[in-house]
C-alpha cells in the first residue's frame, strides 16, 4: 500500500502489519477516511485505522479478496468480493466474516458496486457476467440481457442517477439504463478492445491505427473518436506491433502471430512480407528513420530478424542474442546504427553495428521482463524502459539503469512513447499515466512508437 498527502505529486509506503502485500483492493470508510480496508491476494482482508499506518487482519473470512465495498450509510458494514468463492459479508467492521452467496454459486468475483440511494441493493461483476441483490446480499439474481462479454472487471453507479450502471469487460463497455435489466455496448466502432500497439501518423496527428488481439488492425481519422477495422489481406489478426514509415506514412507495418504484414495504402490492403522469417511470431518492430528500407523485428524465441529491403527478405541478426523472447526494439535516432532489444527474462540488449553483434545492457535494471522501449528524441543517451516492475531510465545509452516510478500505481507496465515534454505509460488494467520528462521548449512535437 502506497499513500499520497499531496494529490498524487509523492508517495510513501504504508505496509506496517500488512504481512501481505499483493493488495487487489482498497475502501475508505465514508464517514470516517482514517479507516481503510486492504482487499489482499492469500491473507484475505487488512483494517487500518489510522490512515494506514499501521494495518492488522480481519476475522476469519475471505482468503483472496479482490474487490471491496462499504455501505455508505452503515459503515461497519461491508462487503468483499473473492476468488472462487462469491461473496463475504462484514457488519461489525471485519471483526466476523460470513459467506452470502444464494444464487451466485461461488463465482470468481472481481468488483463489488452498492446502490447509494438504496443501500440494499448491491451489483457484482463476475467471470459469469453481473449479479444484482435488493436484500443486501442475501440472494443473487443474473442481470445479464444484452452483455455479450461475461468477463467484469469493473463496476461503477452513476451517484446522480443510480440506475444508470457501467460495466467493463473484455469485450469492451457496457451501459444499463434499469439497473441491470438490459445492457448495450458503448463502444463506437472500436469492436475489439484488447489493445496490444499504438500508432500515430508523423504527418496528420489525428489519423491513429491501434493493433488489437484477435481482432486485427483499426484506423481512427479524428483522433479516436471512432475507429473502423482496415484488414483487408491481414490473415492472422493478433496483432502485437505496429510501425509507421515515417518518410512515406501510408506504408505501415505489422508483427502477429504470424509473421509480418505489409500495407503500402494506410491499411486499406495487407500482405505478409515473410521471406527468412524462420520464426513468426513478432512482438516488435522498428524502422531505420534514416533508411525506412532497414526494418528490424523482435520474436518469440527466435530473437531479432533484420530486412533491408522493405520486409522482402530477412535474416537472423543474434550474435549473443540467439533464441530469446525480444519484446521491444529501440532505434538511436541520432545514430540508427545503435539499437536496443527488450527481452522477457533477460533484461536489455544493445547493439552499436545494426544488429550484427549485441551486449547485455542491463546494469541496475532489477526487473529484467522488459514490455517495451523508448529514446528521448532530444537526447538519445537517455531512454526508458517499461517491465512488468515499473519504469526504468538510463541515462548513459543504458550502461546502467534506475527505477523511474513516481506516482506509478501500477508497475505491469506495457507501453511507452514519448515527445519532446512529455513520457506516457500504459500499464495492465490501469489506464495510462503521463509525466513531464523535460521542461517544454520550441519543437514541434515528435511521437514514436517502439
Amino acid at each position: 500500500m502506497f499513500k499520497s498527502t499531496n494529490g498524487g505529486a509523492t508517495w510513501s509506503a504504508v505496509n506496517t502489519g500488512l504481512t501481505n502485500k499483493s493488495v487487489w483492493a482498497l475502501a475508505i470508510d465514508p464517514t470516517a477516511p482514517t479507516t481503510l480496508y486492504a482487499g489482499t491476494y492469500g491473507d484475505g482482508v487488512f483494517k487500518s485505522t489510522d490512515g494506514g499506518a499501521t494495518w492488522s487482519a480481519t476475522g476469519a473470512g475471505p482468503t483472496i479478496a479482490h474487490a471491496l465495498a462499504i455501505n455508505p450509510t452503515t459503515s461497519n458494514m461491508l462487503y468483499a468480493g473473492t476468488y472462487g468463492g462469491g461473496v463475504f459479508k462484514s457488519a461489525n467492521g471485519g471483526t466476523t466474516w460470513s459467506a452470502v452467496n444464494t444464487g451466485l454459486s461461488n463465482k470468481e468475483v472481481w468488483a463489488l458496486a452498492i446502490d447509494p440511494i438504496n443501500t440494499n441493493t448491491i451489483y457484482v461483476g463476475t467471470n459469469g457476467g453481473v449479479f444484482k441483490s435488493a436484500n443486501g446480499g442475501t440472494t443473487w439474481s443474473a442481470v445479464n440481457t444484452g452483455l455479450t462479454n461475461k468477463s467484469v472487471h469493473a463496476l461503477a453507479i452513476d451517484p446522480t442517477a443510480p440506475n444508470t450502471l457501467y460495466v467493463g469487460t473484455y469485450g469492451g463497455i457496457f451501459k444499463s439504463a434499469n439497473g441491470g435489466a438490459t445492457w448495450s455496448a458503448v463502444n463506437t466502432g472500436l469492436t475489439n478492445l484488447k489493445i496490444r500497439a499504438l500508432a500515430v501518423d508523423p504527418t496528420i496527428p489525428n489519423t491513429l491505427y491501434a493493433g488489437t488481439y484477435g481482432g486485427g488492425v483499426f484506423k481512427s481519422a479524428n483522433g479516436g473518436t471512432t475507429w473502423s477495422a482496415v484488414n483487408t489481406g491481414l490473415t492472422n489478426k493478433s496483432v502485437h506491433a505496429l510501425a509507421i514509415d515515417p518518410t512515406a506514412p501510408n506504408t505501415l507495418y505489422v508483427g502477429t502471430y504470424g509473421g509480418i504484414f505489409k500495407s503500402a495504402n494506410g491499411g486499406a490492403n495487407w500482405s505478409a512480407v515473410n521471406n527468412g522469417l524462420t520464426n513468426t511470431t513478432v512482438y516488435a518492430l522498428a524502422i531505420d528513420p534514416t533508411n525506412p528500407t532497414t526494418l528490424y523485428a523482435g520474436t518469440y524465441g527466435g530473437g531479432v530478424f533484420k530486412s533491408t529491403d522493405g520486409g522482402t527478405n530477412w535474416s537472423a541478426v543474434n550474435t549473443n542474442l540467439t533464441n530469446l523472447d525480444v519484446y521491444a526494439l529501440a532505434i538511436d535516432p541520432a545514430n540508427p546504427t545503435t539499437l536496443y532489444a527488450g527481452t522477457d527474462g533477460s533484461g536489455v540488449f544493445k547493439s552499436t553495428d545494426g544488429g550484427a553483434t549485441w551486449s547485455a545492457s542491463s546494469s541496475g535494471l532489477t526487473n529484467p521482463n522488459v514490455n517495451t522501449l523508448a529514446i528521448d528524441p532530444n537526447n538519445s543517451s537517455t531512454l526508458y524502459a517499461g517491465t512488468i516492475g515499473g519504469v526504468f531510465k538510463s541515462t548513459d545509452g543504458g550502461a546502467t539503469w534506475s527505477a523511474f516510478n513516481t506516482g506509478l500505481t501500477n508497475l505491469d507496465v506495457y507501453a511507452l512513447a514519448i515527445d519532446s515534454t512529455m513520457l506516457y505509460a500504459g500499464v495492465l488494467y490501469g489506464g495510462a499515466f503521463a509525466l513531464q520528462h523535460r521542461a517544454k521548449i520550441s519543437l514541434p512535437m515528435i511521437v514514436r512508437t517502439p
